[in-house]
Order: C-alpha cells, then sequence, then structure tokens
C-alpha cells in the first residue's frame, strides 16, 4: 500500500495532527507504518500488546507510539494512554484511502426506475438496484452487488463488491459491509410433516436491521427474521465468516469474532464479546459486557459482567479448574489401575 503524496511527515506534525503528546526529536521524518519487529528507518510502529515488549529496546522504527509508562531511549515517541487506537489515527493519515470516489451511476449498473437514489452516490459496474429500493448520500456500492426491493441503505456506507443486500433488508449509516456478505437470506425454517417424511418449508417474512457504523466481514450470513426483525445494533462490529441466524438480535458496541455461530432468537447484550469459533443455542440471552472465550459453546443464557470459557461455557474460572483436574486425569487413572492391583493381591 502507497503512503500519502504529502509525506513524509515529522513526528511533531503527526502528533499535532492527532492531538497527542510527543517525546525526543520532534522533527524526525515519517514516511509509512510498520510492525514493531520489522520497522526501519522513516517508518513508525506502536506498542499496546504486552507480548511486543521485548522488541522495544530492539525496534530500528524511527518512532514509536506508545503509553506514558514506556521508557524509550532510542527513537523518538508519541505518547497516550491508548497507544493503540492513536497509531489508528496516524494510519489513516500516512495512508489515504485507495479508492477516489466518484459519485456516479456505471453505466453497467442495473437500476430500477422506482429505485431511489441520492444525488451523490456511487454505482459501480454491474450492481443491481431493484425496485423501491433506497440509497443515500454519499454512499458506495462497488461492482456487482445486489440491492434487493425496498431495501433501505443509508448515508456514507461503503458496500464492498459481491455483497447481497435482500428485499426489505434496512441498512443505517455509516455502515461497510466487505465482499461476499449476504443481508437477509432465509431463516433456517423447516416443519415436519410427519415421520419419515419430507419438511415443510416455513416462509421467512420478516427482515434485517442494521444499526449505523457497524461493520461486516466478509462473507457473513444474517437471515431475515421468520416473522419481524434480526437486528444488529449501532456500534458492532462482525469480523469474517461469522452466521447470525433469525430474529437475534445483537446489542450495541458488540464484538463477534470470526467463524461465530449463533441461533436463532438469541438476544445479545451490549458490548458483549464473543470470540473466535463461540456457537450458541437459540432461544438464549447473553447479558451486557459478557465476554465468552474461543471455541467456547454457550448452551445457556449468561449473565452480563462476566468472563465465560469452555463447553458447555462456565464461568472462565470454574472452566480453567475443571481444565487443570482433566490435565491430572490421566495420572490419576494410572494411580487407580495401581491400586486395584494392590486390593487384588490382598485379597
Amino acid at each position: 500500500m502507497k503512503a500519502a503524496s504529502s509525506l513524509p511527515l515529522t513526528v511533531k506534525e503527526l502528533a499535532d495532527k492527532i492531538g497527542a503528546e510527543f517525546r525526543g526529536d520532534g522533527e524526525v521524518l515519517i514516511e509509512s507504518a510498520a510492525p514493531i519487529d520489522i520497522a526501519g528507518e522513516g517508518q513508525i510502529s506502536f506498542l499496546s500488546n504486552p507480548a511486543y515488549k521485548k522488541h522495544l529496546t530492539t525496534t530500528q522504527a524511527s518512532a514509536l507510539v506508545v503509553s506514558p509508562d514506556s521508557v524509550v531511549d532510542h527513537c523518538s515517541c508519541i505518547i497516550g494512554d491508548n497507544p493503540y487506537l492513536l497509531f489508528s489515527r496516524i494510519v489513516d493519515i500516512l495512508y489515504p484511502p485507495e479508492y477516489d470516489n466518484n459519485w456516479m451511476v456505471h453505466p453497467t449498473a442495473v437500476v430500477a426506475e422506482s429505485a431511489n437514489l441520492a444525488e451523490k452516490v456511487e454505482i459501480g459496474p454491474h450492481v443491481v438496484i431493484e425496485d423501491g429500493a433506497t440509497v443515500g448520500s454519499e454512499t458506495v456500492i462497488r461492482a456487482g452487488s445486489f440491492i434487493g426491493k425496498k431495501a433501505v441503505v443509508g448515508n456514507s456506507c461503503l458496500i464492498a463488491p459481491n455483497v447481497s443486500i435482500l428485499h426489505g433488508c434496512k441498512i443505517g449509516n455509516e455502515v461497510i459491509i466487505h465482499a461476499g456478505t449476504v443481508i437477509g437470506s432465509d431463516g433456517f425454517g423447516f416443519a415436519p410433516t410427519g415421520e419419515g417424511q419430507e419438511y415443510k418449508k416455513i416462509r421467512q417474512v420478516g427482515w434485517v436491521e442494521i444499526g449505523d457504523r457497524v461493520e461486516i466481514g466478509a462473507n457473513v450470513t444474517i437471515d431475515r427474521g421468520a416473522i419481524g426483525p434480526t437486528v444488529v445494533e449501532n456500534g458492532v462490529k462482525i469480523d469474517n465468516l461469522v452466521m447470525i441466524a433469525h430474529n437475534v438480535r445483537i446489542g450495541e458496541n458488540s464484538i463477534i469474532v470470526a467463524q461465530v455461530g449463533i441461533s436463532g432468537s438469541t438476544k445479545v447484550g451490549k458490548n458483549v464479546i464473543l470470540a473466535g469459533q463461540v456457537g450458541t443455542v437459540g432461544h438464549i440471552e447473553i447479558g451486557d459486557g459478557a465476554m465468552v472465550g474461543a471455541q467456547s459453546g454457550v448452551s445457556r443464557s449468561l449473565e452480563g459482567g462476566k468472563k465465560y470459557f469452555g463447553y458447555p461455557a462456565r464461568p472462565i474460572g470454574e472452566s480453567m479448574r475443571i481444565e487443570a483436574a482433566l490435565r491430572k486425569l490421566p495420572d490419576l487413572i494410572k494411580r487407580v489401575k495401581q491400586l486395584e492391583k494392590h486390593l487384588d493381591k490382598d485379597e
């Protein structure tokens, strides 16, 4: 990725632009960013995760973004309580968007006459926008995407290539949806017709509502409600390859990491974190602020504000004790067998 043509910038200029303080030589020039272990001259990096602290004294970066308590003598530093956040703002400065917006509708796009497009939109090649759909101002829809009948896409959204937003679904403002994602596919609903016979499909007549400032990764599927909506509230961030079933509700500012599967009618509270490959059963509630560790299976409702792990998911302290006991199980079995031999001899 190429850096901005206005570069280089000094450390002082970068600090001023993000409203932070700096230590060391403010005139050091910065052209690009790099990981702390491979950064070199003219590059800036950061330290947030303690696992990378070992690189603090050996990095060749010209500058670092660090917390106030970090001791760094060999290069300039930009200082703040949240180095990761500050570094993200610096990346925004060093690396402008790859694409320049061209507010136009590509001639190969197929846009229904009854669709309502704001004056300032970008519609890419081979996009299809069906009857009654609405696209808000300064929204970009990239090549090959599909917007179904009466779907609504809000203002300042970025819809990546080959995204499908199916009929009746509603996307808020400042939403980013990455390539290959499907919003509004049918929920998994089938009624048995009799023992040993086929199942009848239950029509899924609901929709999906996505709030503002949501980001949805690549190849995510969010099913429409069977009746009523599936809801993703404001500020939620969803990683790649996530499955969200019908009538799920995900509360504000929650984090859903890759390969999570959330079964139907589950209610996920605000500020919840579901780590990679977590799976839930349906019709349960996960309370506000709960954190569920990777590969956990959630088989019942969970209280908010606690950490959980395991299959089934338990409070993390309990799960760790169980894991510790299981590690001792082979030796325990061996000792039981030895005791049994001694008992047999005694008899």
